[in-house]
């Protein structure tokens, strides 16, 4: 009450004393999340491990494993199995997989997609006090933003910024120009000396209560830092050259939003989205980034990923690609008419590490002797688990002689976010735990822990150092 009386809200208290947080740990943090359209068949997906140990693992058992192109990285990857998405029974789960809120009104109901939530990536944002970069690569269709588009969330549905150019400039434009300081750092720096002003107010006011003067001191101190330290601290003092980025800019530059969503723009667009999303982290000019690729349903045709002289039929993703069941064969469970589908979730795992996660495998600008990767949180999932049968939940797949494979939400952390993360584990939770539980781990990891997330309220402390 003292505090409110002297004018310091709640809401920009809170703001600050995160961030505060934030900018006085001895290592940097930043959080990057992808997804992955459509699901995974789980028998080229799952990676193989060793009884009893579950960070000897490889990802490169099935020839056309998703995770393989991940190999090199793994001592940064953990594997999460077990969880469960609340109120949803297929990819209608896009509305409600990062928030932990049903996508259904009521028990039974219709699709919900008009009630107000927060996803994980703005949750992290929103705590430190900062604008996430959230990027699509053709993320919902031409006509707008549909329900089959709305994977994040802040209050209401974001779209994520379509063109690679524009999202370059709004990052990179103010680097190095002379014209004046970034607005956004000037209200933050107007903050902050507001609220020092006012703590000091209340360090004389409650100097004889002890146990409060000292979380008063300690919300001080850390304003203070972060007064120092500026809201951001970008390592990069120009723009840098971004080669997806130049490589895009001849042919869009100009273009009107229908390029941006066009089916055989794709590759490219989400080549740029990706490299402008890894420099915004290593610069640190925005560090909470989401690149979203396709939409939920979407039909691109992705015979452009089949391999040369293969025969084999591909086509569009979801309807001819994440469909395909499995086929049995006496008693053998037939994989092959999975594989086109395993080539095409590889393609964008192949993308992820080509155009991400090689550009953080550099010397950290903001924490000297380590890299970007070691300071990065990159969240990997989908809003289904097995393609064909759309689970939002584990499930048995069981075609021909038991016991069938088990079909898990495919969810993985990349990066070790600054020390807070365990890596290189293989982990399986008890049967249908919820996902919100990995959101409350992932947000206490990056600072801004949260007390719930939807019905979760424990997190999963198994991935925590």
């Amino acid at each position: 009450m003292k505090a409110l009386g002297l004018g310091l809200t709640a809401p920009v208290a809170l703001q600050l004393s995160h961030a505060a947080v934030a900018a006085a740990s001895p290592r940097p943090k930043r959080f990057m999340l992808f997804y992955l359209p459509h699901g995974v068949p789980p028998e080229h997906f799952d990676p193989v491990v060793t009884p009893g140990n579950a960070a000897d693992f490889t990802f490169t058992a099935s020839g056309e494993s998703i995770l393989g192109p991940l190999e090199p990285y793994k001592a940064y990857v953990n594997v999460i199995r077990g969880f469960k998405y609340p109120g949803a029974m297929t990819h209608e789960a896009i509305i409600s997989c990062l928030s932990n809120v049903s996508t259904f009104a009521g028990e039974g109901g219709p699709v919900d997609e008009t009630t107000p939530r927060t996803t994980v990536e703005h949750m992290i944002a929103n705590g430190l006090g900062v604008r996430p970069l959230i990027l699509g690569a053709c993320a919902h269709r031409p006509f707008g933003l549909d329900k089959d588009g709305k994977l994040m969330w802040d209050g209401q549905p974001v779209a994520p910024e379509k063109n690679p150019l524009k999202a370059y400039d709004d990052v990179f434009g103010n680097l190095g120009a002379p014209e004046g300081p970034d607005p956004n750092v000037a209200l933050r720096e107007a903050l902050v000396t507001l609220t020092e002003g006012e703590l000091n107010a209340l360090d004389a006011e409650l100097a004889g209560l002890t146990s409060e003067q000292t979380k008063l001191r300690t919300h001080l101190e850390g304003v203070q830092a972060l007064k120092g330290e500026g809201s951001v601290a970008v390592s990069c003092t120009s723009a840098p050259t971004i080669p997806a980025i130049e490589a895009l800019r001849p042919l869009a530059q100009g273009q009107s939003d229908d390029f941006f969503l066009a089916e055989g723009n794709f590759p490219s667009l989400l080549a740029a989205q990706l490299e402008l999303a890894a420099h915004a982290l290593v610069c640190n000019a925005a560090p909470v980034v989401a690149v979203q690729p396709m939409y939920a349903n979407c039909e691109f045709d992705f015979t452009f990923v089949r391999p040369a002289g293969d025969t084999r039929q591909f086509g569009p993703h979801h309807t001819a690609l994440s469909h395909t069941q499995p086929q049995q064969n006496g008693a053998e469970m037939v994989m092959e008419t999975r594989s086109p589908f395993a080539i095409a979730q590889r393609w964008f795992v192949q993308n992820l590490v080509d155009h991400m996660v090689a550009f953080l495998d550099v010397d950290d600008p903001a924490d000297p002797g380590r890299t970007v990767l070691d300071n990065t949180i990159v969240y990997f999932m989908s809003e289904v688990g097995e393609g064909a049968w759309h689970t939002t939940e584990s499930r048995v797949i069981q075609v021909g002689p038991e016991p069938g494979p088990t079909a898990y939400l495919p969810l993985i952390t990349i990066g070790g976010g600054g020390g807070a993360l365990k890596t290189q584990q293989v982990l399986t939770a008890e049967p249908d735990r919820s996902a919100g539980d990995i959101y409350l781990a992932l947000t206490q990891a990056m600072g801004v822990p949260a007390g719930s997330f939807g019905d979760a309220n424990t997190p999963f402390t198994e991935i925590l150092a």
